[in-house]
């Protein structure tokens, strides 16, 4: 799903179900503040992550929640993946389907890669999903009843 597929859908749930953007979403995060979380976790964020936060915010969205930039929110980004370092290793945790387990993106080389992964925490490891992408992975899960 390319950016613009993904603003298509988002517009036509805002419609049909409005109830769901009830909740407030985070604040966007800025240029300056994606450099800053970069560089404070020593990695590069995969595209459409920074855009996501950029255009918006994170936080309660739609039917899920994900992780911001939002240094007053309890969904911060960097607060959350400094406060749990034995499952994010060579990961980066950025939603949780709050019952203990998390999504994030594999790390190599300082890099996110945009494939989303899962933590079961039943059995303590990630595994692969069948999403290629954060736009993918919000419009099954968060734009989709």
């Amino acid at each position: 799903m390319n950016v613009e597929d993904f603003k298509q859908l988002l517009d036509e749930r805002k419609r049909s179900h409005p109830i769901w953007f009830e909740l407030p979403s985070d604040r966007l995060a800025s240029q300056t503040q994606i450099l800053e979380a970069q560089q404070a976790l020593g990695l590069q964020l995969p595209a459409e992550y920074a855009w996501f936060l950029k255009e918006c915010g994170g936080g309660y969205f739609a039917l899920g929640t994900l992780y911001s930039l939002d240094s007053s929110s309890d969904f911060h980004l960097v607060e959350i993946n400094r406060a749990h370092p034995a499952i994010t290793g060579r990961h980066l945790l950025f939603s949780e389907n709050g019952c203990g387990d998390f999504y994030g993106f594999r790390i190599e080389n300082r890099h996110c890669l945009a494939p989303v992964e899962f933590f079961d925490h039943s059995c303590g490891q990630w595994q692969t999903s069948r999403y290629n992408g954060l736009l993918s992975f919000l419009a099954e899960v968060a734009l989709s009843n």
